[in-house]
C-alpha cells in the first residue's frame, strides 16, 4: 500500500503547459444548454400523447440520441484538457536575469594605436574586454565597434566565448572611415537594447575619448533605464599615433 500510494500524482503540482486551450471549456454551457433544451422537447410530447401512440409518433432510438448530446459534452471536455497539456512535473524557472545584458561598445578609431599602454591600447583593449567576457557570470552580452560610425561585431547572446572569438580580428583596419564618434557607438548600442526590449541593461565604452556628442547620447540612454559606463584608455601623457592620413 505504501508502494502504491508514492506512485499516485500529487494535485498540488498539476499545471497545464498550454493553459490557453482551457478557454475552450466555456463552450461547454451552450453544448449542455442546447442538450437540455431537445431533450425537454422530446419530453413535452411524452406529456402530451398517450403511452400507446409514442411509440408511432417518435422515431426510433430515443435512449441514443438522449446519449450522444453528453457523449460529445464529456469529448469536447477530455479534448480540451488534453490539448492544455495537463501536467505534474515541474522545472524551476528564474523570475529575473541574474545580470542586466551587457554590450560593450569599443573604440576602433586610429588612437586605439597608441603605445602609451604598451604594447598598445588596443591589445589591452582586448585583453581587458576577453577577461570580462570570461569572468561575467549570467545575462546577456554583445559587442559593438565604432570609429566614424558604428557596427555590431557580435549580438546579445548567453555565451560570452563565442563573443570573444571577434576580439583577436579587430583594429582600425577593419573600419571603412577612421572617425571618433562615440556618440554613434553609444546610440547603436541603445538601440540593439531596445530591439530585444530590456527594460535595463549597461553599456561599457571603451575608449580614451568622449566628446559632448557621446555624453548627451549617454544622458539618452541613461533615461531609456540603460547604465553607461567608461573603460578609459591611456594615460595622461598619451602617445604618438598614425591617423588615416599617416
Amino acid at each position: 500500500m505504501i508502494a502504491l500510494a508514492s506512485n499516485l500524482p500529487d494535485w498540488n503540482t498539476l499545471h497545464f503547459l498550454r493553459p490557453e486551450w482551457l478557454w475552450a471549456l466555456l463552450v461547454l454551457p451552450v453544448i449542455i444548454a442546447a442538450t437540455v433544451y431537445r431533450q425537454r422537447r422530446g419530453d413535452a410530447w411524452r406529456h402530451t400523447v398517450d403511452a400507446h401512440l409514442l411509440p408511432h409518433l417518435l422515431a426510433a432510438g430515443p435512449r441514443r440520441r438522449a446519449r450522444w448530446p453528453w457523449a460529445i459534452v464529456l469529448g469536447w471536455t477530455l479534448a480540451s484538457l488534453a490539448m492544455a497539456g495537463p501536467s505534474w512535473r515541474q522545472q524551476a524557472q528564474p523570475m529575473f536575469q541574474p545580470s542586466a545584458p551587457l554590450l560593450v561598445v569599443l573604440d576602433l578609431s586610429s588612437r586605439i594605436n597608441a603605445t602609451d599602454l604598451p604594447p598598445s591600447r588596443l591589445l589591452q583593449a582586448r585583453a581587458k574586454v576577453g577577461e570580462l567576457l570570461r569572468t561575467r557570470q549570467g545575462g546577456q552580452v554583445g559587442l559593438v565597434v565604432y570609429a566614424d560610425d558604428a557596427y555590431t561585431v557580435a549580438p546579445l547572446t548567453d555565451d560570452g566565448s563565442n563573443v570573444a572569438l571577434y576580439l583577436d580580428a579587430l583594429s582600425p583596419e577593419v573600419m571603412p572611415r577612421d572617425g571618433e564618434r562615440a556618440d554613434r557607438g553609444i546610440d547603436w548600442a541603445t538601440r540593439l537594447m531596445r530591439q530585444i526590449g530590456a527594460p535595463q541593461g549597461q553599456i561599457l565604452l571603451v575608449s580614451d575619448h568622449a566628446d559632448s556628442a557621446a555624453e548627451l547620447a549617454a544622458a539618452q540612454a541613461r533615461s531609456l533605464g540603460l547604465q553607461v559606463s567608461v573603460l578609459g584608455l591611456g594615460t595622461p601623457a598619451g602617445a604618438a599615433y598614425r591617423d588615416g592620413s599617416g
